[in-house]
Parts: structure tokens; C-alpha cells; sequence
């Protein structure tokens, strides 16, 4: 090893001494963690949250692979512009902040958190979201995952309106990401035949009371 490169490799060892340390402390190693590359935000029926069509869940792991009880796990939207998330979203373990458009829930002991994200469309036929949503746990940024919803215009559930917006989304030749459910990157046929399984299934006929703005 030449001199150059020894001096790099020395000035770099207390940089990775440091993050390695923060991760040691907040026993969140992102590589190891796993979560899905989308989530589908759904609604409800008669208080139930439509879980079927909308759970997803994270594991959150440490530097040595060992899963993290009781960690912080926040969902964050500032970025996905044309969801809006409910205010309630019929979970006691879900803390929902509104203003920094955030849904929260710690891990249990196997170091897992499941949410099923209630949520809907703007209903406006506007450009696509300009970011992700991302997760965070213990106050680190983990990943980042796509947003889509079915209850397109946040009004009487999955219904036929929101059959129009999304045909709307499909015919403008752009990649919303609300309308696409398989995170394909396209809104397609795919897509269409999944929403009218979540509108034939019933599971998300009744939308929040309330949104975050």
C-alpha cells in the first residue's frame, strides 16, 4: 500500500469509528433491517381497518443481525404529497403527527412493527409525488418505499369514483405512484385489477372522518 493511500485509509478509520458507534447505540444497522419496497394505504369497514389489503410489516435489526426490541419506528409522508393520511388510524399503538405527516409504533420482541396505513388520494388529477415515503427507526433513516392508495378521492371508501381518478392517473401516460399497486414503476392493467379486488372484496368502504392536512 502506497503512502497516499494509507493516509486516506487512516483519515477515514475515525469516521467509521464514529457511525459505527451510533449504530452500536441506537441498535439500528439499516442493512440488516427488512420492509417492503411499497405500502398500499387502505381504509375501513365499520372500524376495522382493512388489513387484508393494506398491512405491511418491518424488522428492525441491529450491526449483528439481532433484532431490536422496542425501537422507534416512524413512517414519514412529507414527500408523497398527493396522500392523505387519517387522522385516526384505528390502531392505539399508532402515534400520528399530523403536522410532520408521520405515523409511529415501536417494535416487540422479535423486533417487528406492523402498520396498516389509512389514507386516500387528493382526488385532483395533478403531477405524480415528488418523493417516497421514508422510515426511520431510533432517529435513522432505514429505507425508503413507495405509496399507493385505493381510496383515491377520500370520500365513501373504495368506490366508483376513484375508479376515475385512477383511470385519470392511467390515461395521462405518467407514473403515479398512488395508482400504481404494484409498484411497477407504470400505472397498468396490473394495477386496475387490483384495485377492483380491494372495491369487490369490501374491506375499505368507508373513509376516515378525518384527514391530516
Amino acid at each position: 500500500m502506497n503512502c497516499s493511500r494509507l493516509r486516506l485509509l487512516l483519515a477515514a478509520l475515525p469516521i467509521l469509528s464514529i457511525s459505527t458507534s451510533v449504530w452500536a447505540s441506537t441498535r439500528v444497522w439499516p442493512p440488516n433491517c427488512t420492509f417492503p419496497a411499497a405500502a398500499r394505504a387502505v381504509e375501513s369497514q365499520s372500524g376495522v381497518p382493512d388489513r387484508a389489503d393494506g398491512q405491511l410489516t418491518i424488522v428492525i435489526r441491529d450491526i449483528a443481525n439481532n433484532v431490536t426490541n422496542g425501537a422507534s419506528v416512524v413512517l414519514a409522508f412529507s414527500g408523497v404529497t398527493d396522500v392523505a393520511l387519517c387522522s385516526d388510524q384505528l390502531d392505539p399503538d399508532v402515534l400520528v403527527n399530523c403536522a410532520a405527516r408521520t405515523v409511529r409504533k415501536f417494535t416487540n420482541t422479535l423486533g417487528q412493527v406492523t402498520f396498516t396505513l389509512l389514507g386516500s388520494g387528493t382526488g385532483m388529477t395533478d403531477t405524480p409525488s415528488p418523493g417516497q415515503g421514508k422510515i426511520y427507526a431510533n432517529g435513522l433513516l432505514v429505507g425508503s418505499f413507495d405509496v399507493s392508495t385505493f381510496d383515491l378521492d377520500g370520500t365513501g371508501g373504495v368506490g366508483a369514483n376513484d375508479l376515475s381518478v385512477w383511470l385519470a392517473d392511467f390515461g395521462s401516460g405518467l407514473p403515479h405512484p398512488r395508482s400504481d399497486y404494484d409498484a411497477s414503476g407504470d400505472v397498468s392493467a396490473n394495477d386496475l385489477s387490483q384495485w377492483l379486488g380491494v372495491f369487490g372484496a369490501g374491506g375499505s368502504t368507508q373513509s376516515c372522518g378525518a384527514s391530516c392536512p
